[in-house]
């Protein structure tokens, strides 16, 4: 029988396995650990945002087919009426947003400003500032100059006149217990 004297080339299996387990345990360490630093809670806040901004592209998609065919726009339910039938259903307000139970168009949303708009309050009031934050993340997608994410209760939001000065056509606007979440139309 040959004696190895010589070092021996690769790993065991053994060795194989007892790495494999220390890599799994360092893993499933790490992972956990790591949730604490993603707030989950914002980013169900903002797929509700974005929700809600696809239902207002809809509808600002559904009003320009409307108008072509039928002309001014009376009401929102006009948009899905047996007459016209431009939308077989309309949205459904995202719950946790709001309560109302629908998008109202605006025929007028200014008195500086001929616009019509659809819009919907934000009027949840489950937390001290959940309505803000709504209002807040809606607003960070359409003005670039809102950077914090920060909010207080009653935070004042602006004013529809002061976005459309600014030329920002989707916003939220209002304080405390009025704000509302605007889509105006071309």
């Amino acid at each position: 029988m040959k004696q190895y004297t010589g070092m021996r080339k690769g790993i065991s299996l053994v060795e194989m396995i007892i790495a494999i387990i220390l890599f799994a345990a360092l893993a499933t360490i790490g992972l956990k650990y790591s949730k604490n630093y993603i707030n989950t809670d914002l980013q169900a806040m903002k797929a509700r945002v974005a929700a809600a901004m696809e239902q207002g592209r809809q509808l600002s998609d559904a009003y320009k087919i409307y108008t072509v065919e039928y002309g001014d726009l009376n009401q929102t339910s006009d948009l899905n009426s047996t007459a016209s039938m431009v939308m077989t259903n309309l949205p459904v307000p995202v719950s946790e947003i709001t309560t109302n139970t629908t998008w109202d168009y605006n025929s007028s949303i200014s008195t500086t400003y001929t616009k019509k708009a659809f819009t919907i309050p934000v009027d949840r009031n489950d937390s001290l500032t959940s309505d803000e934050q709504y209002c807040k993340l809606w607003n960070r997608d359409f003005n670039t100059s809102i950077t914090e994410l920060n909010v207080s209760a009653g935070e004042n939001m602006g004013t529809v006149d002061g976005y459309l000065a600014a030329g920002i056509m989707n916003f939220c606007f209002g304080t405390t217990g009025t704000y509302k979440i605007v889509v105006v139309l071309p």
